[in-house]
């Protein structure tokens, strides 16, 4: 036997606050589907605007950023525009939900690596982020999406135009955590426990250490690079290890 579930009195119903069911009928249902439906509705938003940052991806990579347009990302979806601009009120905002995206997962694979117990980055080590922008610049080379992210910021994007002077301003402003504040950090840390140089400049070797990952990441894909990538740089950064620890590392 099924039991009828019971109907709500009319002076309930406007004290509920859930989303109408056009039944014409008000039962107690609404009140257990509510959270059911609104947690689904935010699920289905999630892998939809991830959805959305996989093809502009895609696109970017194929025909350029500047040649992009939120027509052409709802078309490969087979999706409205409006629903594209529903998630992201501009192409800038897309662009930097996609480098969020990216640093997010560089900065989760740094929380990683931490000391046990520890919950800032004090115990941050030259050697430990070394090591790990050389996995890091081999996972690049050999995948595809982190490729072509690498290719969209370094090579197709042109930072000094007009049109991009705010999305540079807020990178430049609003420091987010990759791999150039992991490396000057971990600098910092070396030279206040003592292990580092202290007329050692941080920003300059962080600076160092990244024009040497971008441009063996940049030769290595463009197929210029005639050594191996993974030694070259545990040589390079190794060198600098010695030259900024006391003792030689």
């Amino acid at each position: 036997m099924v039991r009828r579930l019971r109907r709500i009195p009319r002076a309930q119903r406007n004290r509920i606050n859930t989303l109408d069911i056009p039944t014409g009928r008000y039962y107690n249902t609404r009140l257990f589907f509510g959270d059911i439906m609104a947690r689904r509705t935010k699920e289905e938003a999630e892998r939809t605007r991830a959805r959305i940052l996989a093809n502009a991806l895609t696109l970017f990579a194929k025909k350029g950023y500047e040649h992009t347009t939120f027509t052409d990302i709802a078309a490969r979806m087979k999706m409205t525009k409006g629903a594209v601009y529903w998630h992201f009120e501009s192409k800038q905002t897309l662009l930097m939900a996609l480098i969020d995206e990216m640093l997010e997962n560089f900065r989760n694979q740094i929380v990683e690596l931490l000391p046990e117990g520890e919950s800032s980055f004090k115990g941050l080590s030259f050697p430990v982020v070394a090591d790990m922008m050389v996995k890091h610049a081999v996972q690049t080379v050999g995948n595809s999406k982190m490729s072509a992210f690498f290719l969209l910021v370094h090579e197709q994007i042109r930072w000094s135009s007009t049109s991009m002077s705010q999305i540079r301003e807020d990178l430049l402003k609003n420091s987010r955590f990759g791999p150039w504040e992991a490396f000057r950090v971990a600098v910092e840390n070396g030279m206040r426990t003592g292990i580092v140089h202290g007329h050692v400049n941080a920003i300059e070797v962080a600076s160092c250490c990244m024009a040497l990952w971008n441009g063996l990441v940049r030769s290595r894909i463009a197929g210029f690079l005639q050594c191996d990538l993974e030694n070259t740089l545990k040589n390079a950064y190794s060198s600098i290890w010695r030259s900024i620890a006391k003792g030689g590392g």
